[in-house]
């Protein structure tokens, strides 16, 4: 199966579960309703930056989290001012994730051909 980003031998890793029932998750996003834009991995949006302790594998995915709590917590941060949260609806197809922080941060590397904006909902503060 294709994915979403070009990504390293080995990635993701057999640790990570494909996505073969729904279930939610939250992406920080910036714009409501979400664009594609808000779907780029940290490598797409600065290929030059060096991302120490975290693996390439990890940088080319997306960032998400199980629990809503964690994202509004997340956005209280000054580096996240003026962000959203954005739920998400992973079918199956939607590609592979695992937790990867805690407490429920998440990465998720999205098949190719899974619509993300198409199952997003209303992003909110």
């Amino acid at each position: 199966m294709a994915y979403r980003e070009e990504l390293p031998a080995q990635c993701p890793p057999d640790t990570a579960e494909e996505i073969t029932a729904e279930r939610e998750v939250y992406r920080i996003v910036k714009t409501d309703p979400p664009t594609e834009d808000d779907f780029r991995s940290q490598r797409a949006m600065k290929p030059n930056t060096a991302f120490p302790d975290v693996s390439e594998c990890q940088v080319r995915g997306l960032s998400v989290f199980s629990d809503r709590r964690d994202g509004e917590k997340l956005l209280k941060l000054p580096r996240m001012r003026g962000g959203l949260l954005a739920p998400i609806r992973l079918t199956p197809g939607a590609g592979r994730i695992q937790q990867t922080f805690k407490p429920s941060h998440h990465t998720w590397w999205p098949f190719a051909d899974f619509d993300i904006l198409a199952h997003c909902g209303k992003a909110q503060p």
